[in-house]
């Protein structure tokens, strides 16, 4: 047996593949047999579909369990020796699961299992032709649906029954593809760097500039719309979620992490609110001003907690507070929040970047 593949494409929505192919089959029937000097010369003649025995073999995996006879309805080559030439053009549909971690960048392995539905090994023995185990790309192959067909190999699997004595003989053609599909680097790409942009913008702002209230919301918006458009392109039946997915999921939290942060901050420091008259934890405290701070480079907002006075915060000055105040130590708390927020989104984007790259 050999197969040559003429055409393919993945119903991603069912998790489908789609083959069309020339499935080459050939076998000896020993009641076909003749002296092509008796009949003229005659070598070999044309059946046609059913006229003579066929081995029945057919898809295991089969998607569609309306249609068993996945071959079309063409001629046998019978020869004098009784060999039996068929090569039907043939239409697989297979079920597939797909990874879809690095979508959409992704490449996708489907194995299709082929053999005889009521017959055994000893009474169908399947083997490769000529010891050929690569799937050949037909002339007529080509990128469609925007799937590019990566390769393929066949090999002969036998499951064995020793207690009844009995072993079948199975076809295992695994198949890879990968995903051809350009728009989604201005649909998907694109967009994500210009969100990573305006989410770093906001973190360049001073905390207490309501611009970058305002920057956050914007780019809470941006990301929601985006995950929505996500949700109508991602196959949704796959059991892996893509990276670009997560990116904008934890996107969303940061975005939402330094909305809020800016949000308490200008209620902080409203003068006409009454003042926060409880302090933090003292465990968060002492954390927050020890090493912790520094390395969060905290240094200006630690230098002034347990002060009543008010100092400057990147390059403005504060309004007295009132000596019952714990608007410093509470601005340590959100300061602290905000290197925090940032660095994990850092961290989420360059862990990103490097995945993509490494699966491209």
């Amino acid at each position: 047996m050999a197969v040559q593949i003429q055409g393919t494409w993945i119903e991603e929505d069912k998790q489908v593949i789609h083959i069309n192919a020339w499935f080459l089959q050939t076998w000896i029937d020993p009641r076909l047999t003749w002296d092509h000097k008796d009949y003229g010369g005659l070598k070999n003649v044309h059946f046609g579909d059913h006229e003579v025995w066929q081995p029945g073999i057919v898809l295991y995996n089969n998607a569609d369990v309306t249609k068993v006879d996945p071959y079309g309805n063409t001629d046998l080559v019978v020869e004098a020796d009784g060999t039996v030439w068929w090569v039907p053009p043939t239409t697989l549909r297979a079920e597939c699961p797909l990874d879809v971690t690095y979508w959409p960048y992704d490449s996708q392995t489907c194995g299709l299992y082929l053999g005889s539905w009521t017959r055994h090994g000893y009474h169908i023995d399947i083997q490769l032709y000529r010891n050929k185990s690569e799937v050949i790309s037909g002339w007529f192959m080509k990128h469609t649906h925007s799937w590019q067909f990566l390769g393929g190999q066949l090999s002969v699997k036998i499951k064995e029954y020793p207690t009844a004595s009995l072993r079948y003989v199975m076809l295992q053609m695994i198949v890879g593809f990968s995903r051809v599909s350009p728009i989604f680097t201005y649909t998907v790409v694109f967009p994500a760097i210009v969100v990573s942009a305006l989410t770093l913008m906001q973190f360049v702002l001073p905390m207490r500039e309501p611009r970058r209230l305002m920057l956050g919301c914007v780019s809470l918006l941006l990301t929601l719309m985006h995950l929505v458009y996500l949700v109508s392109v991602v196959p949704t039946l796959s059991d892996s979620v893509p990276i670009v997915v997560k990116f904008f999921g934890q996107t969303l939290a940061v975005t939402v992490v330094s909305v809020g942060v800016s949000a308490t901050l200008l209620r902080l420091t409203d003068t006409r609110q009454p003042t926060i008259s409880f302090a933090p934890p003292i465990a968060l405290k002492t954390l927050l001003t020890g090493p912790l701070g520094t390395i969060l480079f905290l240094r200006q907002y630690t230098d002034k907690v347990g002060m009543s006075g008010g100092a400057a915060e990147d390059g403005e000055v504060l309004e007295e507070t009132r000596p019952t105040s714990h608007h410093y130590e509470w601005l340590l708390v959100a300061a602290a929040v905000d290197r925090i927020a940032v660095l994990a989104f850092i961290a989420t984007f360059f862990i990103t970047f490097i995945a993509y790259v490494a699966a491209v």
